[in-house]
């Protein structure tokens, strides 16, 4: 159990600064990775190859639980810090963290439809925060005197996973109607969540201890080669282990008229079969807790952890065994977006997007500027409401050097300069090469799209008697 608490903290500490930028993304089609999150959004390439690796990193960070200053700010006491922000924690509070690599791309037009291939890889971490269960372990049996508590609810779960893809997107109606799809092949690296949490508490006559009876189960695949420092002894297992599943992505886009346009999309249908390397942590009988002794002020915050991890791992006293074969939904996402167009170079649009993971649904709403300033320089700036934080302005461009195509996005720009009040932050950067095609000088179109060169036949003149005399 130790070595399961060591491994959670440090993925919490390590990709504490990464970020996400889907929300700005999904119109700023200048780049190809819109089609990540709308499959069929009209793009304004011909060709596009993803140099491999460099051409998408992107990360994302959010907790709408408290802020770093909350806990760190300057002249306070960090244990009264943690008091307030446990007693103002509540079952929203949520806990989002992840990390996306594009490992190669592929895509180019063919008469009305673009086909696209490529892979890449993900790491997601999601979690709900456990208030009352932090409330126990934080206060022991200070703040449940002569009562009985259930603790039934603690969602968490990480994911890593590689998607090997293929998608089409298909132009009707004069190009006035865009649908795709795409669909992923997945191979699971990494997986666990806790499938099972309860945790019955009460108070003991002494009035100093907790009596707690736990049956709590945590399902996991692959994850124990790395708790055990095992991982090299049989890297291609690891790195392709026999945990395979699909996943669809299906889009729409359409030009109601020069102005207005409306899209939509669902991503992320699908699961994953959990098969290699499963191994189940049980916990599962009684024990007196009489809360944790740990000051964070003392300049020896090490032993203050080290006491934390081992009064944990005695208490719950977790069981290892090997695990069944399990199956694992995938977590849909959903995007609703509607943009006017005020000529061929500006627009603004709305969008929502909600995400399901475990029964709850999450919801984000963004409004945004495109700006296509010229052929080589684009730009778009945003403002999000992300799962109730407030304070999300971003921004992003794509500048062509010839084919070389480099691009920076982020859904909140402020918050990775001002770290100590980040509840949501998140950035997108890489290279690609892009081929648009020859420019269609008598387009009138209005959308931010390079339409496909159209060759106008050539008039034929009619046959005079007299021989054109």
């Amino acid at each position: 159990m130790k070595y399961w608490i060591q491994t959670l903290a440090l993925t919490l500490t390590t990709l504490v600064a990464t970020a996400q930028s889907d929300l700005t993304l999904y119109n700023f089609n200048a780049i190809p990775q819109s089609m990540h999150v709308n499959p069929a959004y009209p793009q304004q390439t011909k060709v596009w190859v993803g140099l491999p690796v460099m051409s998408g990193l992107h990360f994302h960070f959010h907790n709408n639980g408290f802020k770093l200053v909350d806990l760190l700010e300057r002249g306070t006491d960090p244990n009264e810090n943690l008091d307030n922000i446990i007693n103002n924690l509540d079952d929203k509070s949520h806990l989002a963290i992840s990390q996306n690599v594009d490992l190669f791309g592929v895509a180019f037009r063919v008469g009305n439809g673009m086909f696209s291939v490529g892979a890449t890889q993900e790491v997601d971490m999601r979690m709900d925060y456990p208030v009352d269960l932090l409330k126990v372990i934080r206060y022991g049996n200070d703040q449940y005197v002569d009562q009985s508590l259930n603790v039934s609810q603690f969602d968490y779960e990480t994911v890593a996973r590689t998607n090997f893809y293929m998608g089409y997107q298909h132009s009707l109606m004069e190009d006035r109607l865009s649908i795709g799809g795409r669909l992923r092949y997945i191979i699971g690296q990494q997986h666990s969540y806790v499938e099972r949490m309860n945790a019955e508490i009460n108070t003991r006559d002494n009035g100093f201890e907790l009596e707690v009876k736990t049956d709590i189960l945590i399902r996991t695949a692959g994850v124990s080669s790395v708790l055990e420092n095992s991982f090299g002894d049989n890297i291609m297992g690891n790195v392709i282990p026999q945990n395979s599943g699909f996943g669809l992505d299906l889009g729409g886009h359409y030009k109601i008229n020069e102005n207005w346009d409306v899209s939509a999309s669902v991503i992320d249908l699908g699961l994953i079969n959990w098969t290699a390397n499963t191994r189940d942590y049980r916990s599962n009988g009684e024990f007196v807790y009489d809360g944790i002794d740990a000051d964070l002020a003392d300049d020896n915050l090490g032993d203050s952890w080290e006491n934390t991890q081992d009064s944990l791992s005695e208490a719950f006293d977790f069981k290892e065994t090997d695990g069944e074969s399990y199956t694992r939904w995938l977590s849909p996402r959903v995007f609703l977006g509607g943009n006017y167009h005020f000529n061929d170079k500006h627009a603004v649009g709305a969008l929502y997007h909600g995400r399901f993971w475990d029964g709850e649904l999450f919801h984000d709403v963004s409004f945004n500027y495109q700006g296509r300033w010229s052929r080589t320089f684009q730009f778009i700036a945003s403002y999000s409401i992300i799962n109730r934080t407030y304070n999300n302005v971003g921004a992003g461009f794509s500048l062509k050097m010839g084919p070389v195509q480099l691009y920076l996005l982020s859904d909140n720009i402020l918050g990775a300069m001002m770290y100590e009040n980040l509840q949501t932050t998140n950035l997108r950067v890489g290279l690609n090469l892009t081929f648009y095609g020859k420019r269609n000088k008598k387009s009138t179109g209005t959308q931010l799209v390079d339409p496909i060169p159209v060759e106008e036949p050539t008039p034929t003149v009619p046959d005079s008697e007299d021989g054109g005399q």
